[in-house]
C-alpha cells in the first residue's frame, strides 16, 4: 500500500504554506477541497430534510404558510449544535482519577460504575471530556435525537370488545373435534391405499410366476458334429443318382 504524503503547514519567507494531502491514487486534496466537500454534504442533507418535510406536510394537508413555518423551524433545528449522551469506558484502576477530573470541571454524571459512566454533554463539554480523561479511557458520544418538527398524528386505537370466553371455548372444542375426525378419515384412507398397493403388487407377482410356468422348460440341444467323409465321395454319389 502506498504511503500517504502530507505537506505540513510551515512559514517560509513570511508565507504560510497550505497543507496538502496526497491520496494513494495520486490525487491532491487541500484543506479547501475538504471544506468544500463538507459544505456540499451538509447542503445535500439539508435539502433532503426539507424535501421530506414538504412531502409529509402535503400528506397531512398543511397549507403553504404552515409548511413555510415548519421549514424555518427545521432550519433553526439543523443549525443548532447537537447534544450528546456520552459513554466513557475506563480502567477500574483509574476510577478515582476519572472522578476527580470530572469534579474539577464541575461535571456530573447520570450513572456510574467502577468501569464506565454516562454523562450528558454538548460539543464544548465533549471537547473537555476528551482533554481531561486518561489516555486509556474510551469516549463514545451518541447524538440525542431532536424532536420532530411535525409531530406524528395520534392514531386512536379501536376499543376491543369484551370476549365471550364460553363461546371461545366452544369454538375451540368444535375445531378440535373436527381435526380429530379429519385425521381419522385421513388415516383410514391411507391404510386402505397401502392395503390396495400390497394386494396389487402380490397379484402382479403371482401373474409373473404363472407366466413362467406356462412357458415350459427350455431344453438345450447338443450341436451337430461335422461329417468326416470327403467332398469327392459325396459328389460321386450325387452323379450316380
Amino acid at each position: 500500500m502506498k504511503e500517504k504524503n502530507a505537506k505540513v503547514a510551515t512559514v517560509e519567507n513570511n508565507v504560510t504554506t497550505t497543507k496538502i494531502d496526497k491520496t494513494p491514487t495520486g490525487k491532491v486534496k487541500t484543506t479547501k477541497d475538504k471544506e468544500a466537500i463538507k459544505k456540499a454534504r451538509e447542503e445535500q442533507y439539508k435539502n433532503f430534510r426539507i424535501g421530506a418535510l414538504k412531502r409529509r406536510a402535503k400528506r397531512m394537508g398543511l397549507s403553504e404558510e404552515e409548511t413555510k413555518k415548519k421549514i424555518e423551524e427545521l432550519l433553526v433545528q439543523l443549525n443548532t449544535p447537537n447534544s450528546y449522551n456520552v459513554l466513557i469506558l475506563f480502567n477500574p484502576k483509574d476510577e478515582s482519577l476519572v472522578v476527580q477530573a470530572l469534579k474539577n470541571e464541575d461535571l456530573t454524571w447520570k450513572m456510574k460504575s467502577n468501569s464506565h459512566l454516562f454523562i450528558d454533554a454538548d460539543q464544548e463539554t465533549l471537547a473537555t471530556l476528551r482533554s481531561i480523561m486518561p489516555p486509556t479511557a474510551k469516549i463514545h458520544p451518541y447524538v440525542k435525537k431532536k424532536p420532530p418538527v411535525i409531530p406524528a398524528q395520534n392514531i386512536q386505537k379501536e376499543e376491543k370488545k369484551p370476549k365471550n370466553r364460553a363461546s371461545i371455548r366452544a369454538a375451540a372444542k368444535a375445531a378440535k373435534t373436527a381435526r380429530k375426525a379429519a385425521n381419522r378419515i385421513k388415516n383410514k384412507t391411507g391404510k386402505k391405499l397401502n392395503r390396495y398397493c400390497k394386494q396389487k403388487n402380490l397379484a402382479v407377482w403371482r401373474a409373473l410366476r404363472a407366466s413362467k410356468k406356462a412357458s415350459g422348460t427350455v431344453v438345450q440341444l447338443n450341436p451337430k458334429k461335422r461329417s468326416k467323409s470327403s467332398k469327392k465321395a459325396s459328389t460321386n454319389l450325387k452323379q450316380a443318382a
